[in-house]
Order: structure tokens, then C-alpha cells, then sequence
């Protein structure tokens, strides 16, 4: 017997498991499976801490198989979403049950948080992310560099001594 289409092992629905894998050189995919609570995300949640500090600049959580959520479990992502952008990491939601979407519009938090239809969606989202603030760096390096080649062509009027 199993509990999802996929043909998983039965589980226990109130536990919550999370596998996290690396996605090119700085993205990271956490599949969240079960019951997303913020108690099981405290829990868990040194998957999401392991994928912040080894220097990952992207982080999905994968929420297709969450079968139950509750609201304290959107207040820790949006925390956690936070403390993410301060370390120069995007936390992307992504393919959202029915339990996870329900929360998001009942809480407001879709508005605040990324969430996109697919783990493909957010992965192809954030990689544009990136090319744009690539393109961004360069565009103001450029304008830096043309800055300064300007100041140092310009010559300055001469000073004549007052009598």
C-alpha cells in the first residue's frame, strides 16, 4: 500500500521530512513531504540552515506533498525568507498542494512570499534573476568607469593668483 501517486512507502502524515539536493553550482532543491508545521520546520529546518551556509544563492522548497499546513509554518518561511535575502540567498516556494495554497491566500503570505507553480518555474525564474543583476553589475561598472574617464578629462579653469 502506498500514499501517493508516486508510490511511496506509507508515512506517518504528521511527520515531516525534508531532502535536500544540489541544483548546478548555487541553487539548492528541498523536496518537502507530510505535514508543514512551523515545529516540524524547527526540526527540519537544518536542511534549510545547511543550504544557507554553504553558500547557495538559490533555495526551492519543492511543496507538492505537503498534506497538511498551518499558518505558523508561513510565518517561519516568511522569517526565514528574510534572514535568506540578508545572506544574499532567494528562497523560492514552489508547486504548492492544495493544504499550502489555502494557507498562502488565507494568510496573505502569497503576496510576500515567491511562489511559483513549478520547481521548473522558480528555477528558470531565478536563473533570469541572475542574468539581470549580472547585466545590472556590468551596466553600472560601466557607468562608473564612464564617470570616471569624464572627471579625468576634464580640465579645470586656471587660478591666477588675486593681485
Amino acid at each position: 500500500m502506498t500514499d501517493d501517486l508516486h508510490g511511496g512507502p506509507l508515512r506517518d502524515p504528521a511527520a515531516l521530512e525534508m531532502v535536500c539536493d544540489a541544483v548546478g553550482d548555487d541553487g539548492a532543491l528541498c523536496r518537502v513531504t507530510g505535514t508543514l508545521t512551523e515545529a516540524g520546520l524547527l526540526q527540519a529546518g537544518q536542511g534549510l540552515d545547511l543550504a544557507l551556509r554553504t553558500g547557495r544563492r538559490l533555495l526551492v522548497l519543492d511543496l507538492a506533498r505537503v498534506l497538511v499546513c498551518d499558518s505558523a509554518a508561513m510565518d517561519y518561511l516568511l522569517r526565514f525568507g528574510e534572514d535568506a535575502r540578508a545572506a544574499g540567498v532567494r528562497l523560492r516556494l514552489s508547486a504548492a498542494s492544495p493544504a499550502v495554497s489555502r494557507v498562502l491566500d488565507e494568510t496573505g503570505r502569497r503576496a510576500v512570499l515567491a511562489v511559483y507553480d513549478s520547481v521548473e518555474e522558480a528555477m528558470a525564474t531565478a536563473l533570469e534573476e541572475a542574468v539581470e543583476a549580472v547585466e545590472a553589475a556590468a551596466d553600472t561598472a560601466t557607468t562608473a568607469d564612464t564617470i570616471a574617464d569624464t572627471d579625468t578629462d576634464t580640465e579645470l579653469p586656471e587660478q591666477r593668483p588675486s593681485p
